[in-house]
């Protein structure tokens, strides 16, 4: 019998699980789609959802030879979720009007962060819902569905002017009791209830494990975790992410902490790149690859010949194609084209002490294949 975890991944149109063994082996994988993705209560469809997902394990037959050992769950954020399930969704306006209102201090605050806006915003414009007990910060609703315990995952200390203090909380007027206390990827955030298994077809007290926001979760499902690695994450949207041991900084580049507490992650980003032709999107790809590198060549950083493509982009190995020879880079794809499943299967394995930690987890649980040998 196979130990593995359920991965389960929040997208913005569908939820995504896979079965993943120890040693990286996919047993099983499936895609279960929302039925209305701009629905303000778009995230009570997320446990139903997964509970056709087991199903659809359970009349596979693959119960019989592996066995479920935790739930690892992460998600695109900075969605936000009320108690109830309004949910006020990532890619949704933030309305900047309503900083006037704060003092200079807490607009600094909030241009610093990722969720203070947005929280902000929320409680602007759905005061209804934001008095709801608590507000989760996306996957951690489900998490919260599963085990009635409330956590929000960071993903690393230093990311913490990404998300919120009590002091900016206070300087905003937001009331921090509302936000659930933090807690690392990697972690046992509860245990599956027994109404919760009942209804999913599982065992009770299963762990449900923080498997933390998606975009990091995919860098962990890339193994993009050590100096001078690159990740290619595209969707609706497209990421290009470069480890590094030095902080870079460029008025194109996002830079954030990695998840590895020595390194950070400079990004370029594409936003909306699915609206744009394959020629644009090449070209795009291009200029976002020669953005990092000559910053990385500026920071006397190492910059890679290969970068690890992931999102639906790896299932397309023509177009990995065009993008190799348009880029100058060598391309590589993991055995799950959704790293953000192999980041989950980190995560699980790494709470269940099977991994010291996240680095030597996908160490082992990702592999990848070089796309070049054959189609270039």
């Amino acid at each position: 019998m196979k130990d593995c975890v359920l991965c389960v991944d929040i997208g913005t149109t569908s939820l995504k699980a896979g079965l993943i063994s120890a040693d990286g082996e996919v047993v099983f994988i499936c895609t279960k789609n929302f039925t209305d993705c701009y629905s303000h209560f778009i995230s009570l469809e997320w446990k139903n959802c997964l509970k056709n997902a087991v199903k659809d394990l359970h009349d596979s037959g693959v119960f019989t030879e592996a066995a479920v050992n935790a739930i690892a769950v992460s998600g695109n954020g900075p969605t936000l979720v009320s108690q109830e399930g309004f949910t006020f969704l990532w890619n949704e306006k933030i309305d900047f009007s309503v900083f006037s209102d704060f003092c200079e201090q807490a607009q600094n605050e909030l241009k610093k962060s990722l969720f203070l806006p947005r929280i902000v915003t929320f409680k602007k414009h759905y005061p209804q819902y934001f008095e709801d007990k608590i507000i989760f910060s996306g996957p951690e609703f489900l998490i919260y569905e599963l085990t009635q315990k409330a956590v929000t995952i960071l993903p690393e200390e230093r990311f913490i002017s990404a998300y919120w203090t009590n002091e900016n909380l206070s300087l905003c007027k937001i009331d921090f009791q509302k936000l659930p206390p933090f807690i690392e990827i990697g972690k046992i955030c509860g245990k599956l209830t027994k109404s919760a298994a009942s209804y999913l077809g599982l065992p009770a007290d299963l762990p449900v494990v923080s498997g933390g926001p998606d975009f990091v979760a995919a860098l962990i499902g890339t193994n993009t975790l050590q100096n001078g690695t690159l990740c290619d994450r595209c969707g609706s949207s497209e990421g290009f992410n470069f480890a590094s041991s030095v902080f870079l900084q460029d008025k194109n580049v996002r830079s954030l902490p990695s998840v590895i507490k020595d390194l950070w992650n400079a990004s370029v980003l594409i936003p909306e790149s699915a609206n744009l032709s394959k020629k644009e999107r090449l070209l795009e790809a291009k200029k976002a690859i020669d953005i990092l590198r000559s910053l990385a060549e500026q920071n006397q950083v190492s910059f890679p010949a290969k970068m690890t493509a992931t999102g639906g982009q790896a299932k397309d190995l023509s177009l990995l194609k065009e993008k190799s020879v348009v880029t100058g880079m060598q391309i590589e794809i993991c055995q799950c084209a959704d790293a953000e499943l192999l980041g989950d299967a980190c995560a699980g394995f790494t709470a269940l002490q099977k991994f010291e930690n996240i680095r030597a987890a996908a160490k082992k649980i990702v592999k990848k294949n070089s796309i070049n040998k054959e189609l270039l």
